[in-house]
């Protein structure tokens, strides 16, 4: 049995974009492995990328979580055989979906979201939940959580780390050329989707003043994603290319290439780590300080604080060769493994079905038996 409906619904607002982003990339690989599915997505009305959606699209007022009388319908409606619930739902959401037969999974991204997918009321309701973080971010689950996963018969969490995709080596040729830089020659500066504030500032305004500020001192190259919620228009520069926005696809093929990467504490972080590139980072969201500790603890990043002169002042580190600091940052995050986070979920999306088919046809046999 392949899922003939599939229906996301991420956490989706104005200032963030990373859990639509993480859906589209799933989107595209559920419709590479069954391309007669039909893709739906359930976003809030007022993000800014509602149009740009290329998939079946129906909105709700607010974050879909705040909206389950709304959500409900459309479940109601489309009658999906696959929901997939990014960082958001509630429990009478998780519940519906189980009603009209769905499999249900949850993704979350730390330690207080994994805690509420483990509430009895959705773990009840939940197939399979994946954890995008590596296991170094986590906690490890307590007796309770084990206790209640054992009562209801369902797996654990998966730590499965970043979700993204990596253009090909010939594309990512195309990519440099596109942007008229040279391999590890040039560094990113990225602060996330470009609608986070840091003391009411625009982060995206404090890393691209970071960026001129690099630039003017290291005469390097460097790149500027604003981000697609960025409320503003982009300066003119003609020391620093500044760009809006990009598919997650060139994002990462540019990050990959890149001499290094000056970001946020979100998933680009963890990115970096999985495509070994040595980064600075601060956090610009209430959710990145934890993440950004311990990252730091395993010495895996510089950080800095979210100010232009502390980004671009810990940036020029990773000019400089004989660095001890950077040279220990680089070290391990060679260690870290790749991100196979996209193949997983589309592995263990392809194990529930496949489960449900043997299921149904046992008991076909046992019918036609009796």
């Amino acid at each position: 049995m392949n899922p003939k409906h599939i229906l996301f619904i991420p956490v989706s607002s104005p200032s963030g974009i990373g859990e639509y982003m993480r859906s589209m990339i799933i989107a595209k690989a559920m419709l590479a492995k069954w391309p007669t599915a039909n893709i739906h997505f359930i976003l809030n009305q007022d993000v800014s990328y509602l149009n740009e959606c290329p998939y079946n699209v129906h909105t709700c007022k607010g974050s879909p979580t705040k909206d389950s009388n709304r959500v409900n319908a459309i479940i109601e409606q489309v009658s999906p055989d696959l929901v997939i619930f990014d960082a958001s739902g509630r429990a009478k959401q998780f519940k519906q979906a189980k009603l009209f037969g769905a499999k249900v999974a949850f993704i979350s991204q730390h330690n207080k979201k994994r805690n509420r997918g483990l509430k009895l009321n959705r773990l009840a309701n939940t197939d399979i939940h994946w954890v995008v973080q590596p296991d170094y971010c986590m906690k490890a689950l307590s007796l309770w959580q084990r206790a209640k996963l054992s009562l209801y018969n369902k797996p654990a969490p998966k730590n499965i780390g970043p979700v993204f995709e990596l253009c090909q080596t010939e594309d990512q040729q195309k990519l440099l050329s596109q942007y008229r830089v040279v391999k590890d020659n040039y560094f990113i500066f990225n602060a996330g989707s470009g609608g986070h504030l840091v003391s009411g500032r625009l982060a995206a305004d404090i890393y691209y003043q970071a960026a001129k500020l690099f630039s003017q001192q290291c005469k390097a190259k460097c790149l500027v994603i604003f981000g697609s919620n960025y409320p503003k228009s982009l300066p003119e520069d003609e020391g620093v290319t500044c760009l809006k926005t990009l598919s997650n696809e060139d994002f990462v093929g540019l990050l990959a290439n890149a001499k290094g990467c000056i970001v946020s504490a979100g998933d680009t972080l963890l990115q970096c780590f999985a495509l070994h590139k040595p980064c600075v980072a601060a956090p610009v969201s209430p959710d990145q300080p934890a993440r950004l500790k311990l990252c730091q603890a395993k010495e895996l990043v510089l950080v800095a604080d979210a100010t232009p002169e502390s980004l671009a002042s810990q940036a020029i580190k990773l000019t400089q060769q004989n660095n001890e600091e950077v040279k220990s940052v680089i070290s391990n995050i060679k260690q870290q493994a790749p991100s196979k986070a996209l193949d997983i979920i589309v592995n263990d999306i392809t194990s529930l079905f496949s489960a449900e088919k043997e299921c149904l046809s046992v008991n076909s046999n046992e019918q036609d038996k009796s």
